[in-house]
């Protein structure tokens, strides 16, 4: 996700780079809140119906995401637009890389989510796309490829095992072993099982075992490396290590309750409890219950009292136990009776 303009007390331009800036826009985004993009609109002249393109902000009353068609869609009333048309209703369907305008009383967790999306991939990731012919190092700056090197083999074509294609995987591994000391990971994608091969070896080398996720694609070269960006394998590093923070956090709050602290505790009731007595040091709530309009009370009575809150992913393991403690838990910073 890419900030083009931050004023939390007027206007905020976001570009949406990837799927996943679409989900966490979603989680965002709130009945209410002022959103503005390029759309296209049917106009009524006086002999025809026309779709004009235009720059419209709509005040947001439905907010969904969806995963088939990988776009965010939001409805409501058009609050600014051209002057000759009707202020009526309109949907915006936002897809990748259009940038939207956010207007809404921000909320610190919001913001913290905004950021932590913005910072989402500092892992300096190294992708390799290869079949039996050729290899191709690339790596992603910002939205775009830089192309590193690659390695063709002598004798095209050759099976797993002959002289030829073992000069072949012996050179990738030592150009991956190059690469591993200035890269943190490594993706690994390609045709047929050339892939598969490599990672065999890879599993042998002390070097590079563990640095490598298995990718895909259906072509090599620079076309092949911006296929596997699109299938959102570099996301699923950075996603990886959000998820294991979270994790850690969600394990840190199941041994203090299951050493029947009296600093911990969860549920709505007991939480809304604490909340207002202002004793929450930190809540921690599952994202798929962070609208509801009683959990917005106990979110904006936290912040209220200098309290941090933390919004867990729903999609993994530990966000799933979470939602099994009913969706919200905190750390005190007393015991109360």
């Amino acid at each position: 996700m890419k900030i083009l303009a931050k004023d939390l007390k007027k206007e905020t331009k976001i570009k949406a780079e990837t799927i996943d800036d679409l989900w966490n826009l979603s989680k965002i985004i709130s009945k209410g809140d002022i959103v503005g993009t390029k759309t296209v609109r049917t106009v009524e002249t006086t002999d025809k119906k026309e779709k004009r393109p235009m720059y419209l902000k709509i005040s947001v009353e439905t907010v969904e995401f969806d995963e088939v068609t990988e776009t965010l869609r939001l409805k409501g009333k058009i609050t600014e637009g051209p002057e000759d048309i009707s202020f009526g209703y309109h949907s915006f369907r936002i897809t990748l890389n259009d940038i939207i305008s956010i207007t809404k009383p921000w909320k610190n967790y919001e913001i913290d989510k905004l950021e932590k999306c913005t910072k989402a991939v500092k892992t300096n990731i190294l992708i390799l796309v290869l079949d039996e012919r050729r290899a191709d190092f690339g790596e992603m700056i910002a939205s775009n490829v830089n192309m590193l090197g690659k390695i063709e083999a002598e004798n095209k074509g050759k099976m797993f095992g002959t002289h030829e294609s073992n000069k072949y995987y012996t050179e990738i591994i030592k150009a991956l072993e190059e690469y591993s000391k200035r890269y943190d990971k490594i993706i690994i994608a390609g045709p047929g099982f050339t892939k598969e091969n490599i990672i065999k070896l890879i599993e042998k080398n002390t070097t590079l075992k563990g640095k490598y996720i298995q990718g895909t694609s259906s072509v090599t070269g620079e076309t092949g490396i911006y296929e596997v960006i699109k299938r959102g394998f570099v996301d699923q590093i950075a996603k990886s290590s959000e998820i294991s923070r979270e994790t850690k956090e969600i394990e840190k709050f199941l041994e203090a309750l299951g050493k029947e602290s009296h600093l911990v505790t969860y549920g709505i009731i007991e939480v809304k409890k604490a909340a207002t007595l202002g004793a929450i040091e930190k809540v921690m709530i599952s994202d798929s219950i962070i609208k509801n309009e009683e959990i917005q009370e106990i979110l904006s009575a936290v912040e209220n009292s200098a309290g941090k809150v933390e919004v867990i992913g729903s999609t993994h393991e530990a966000g799933e136990k979470l939602i099994g403690l009913g969706g919200i838990i905190c750390f005190l910073r007393y015991r109360l009776e």
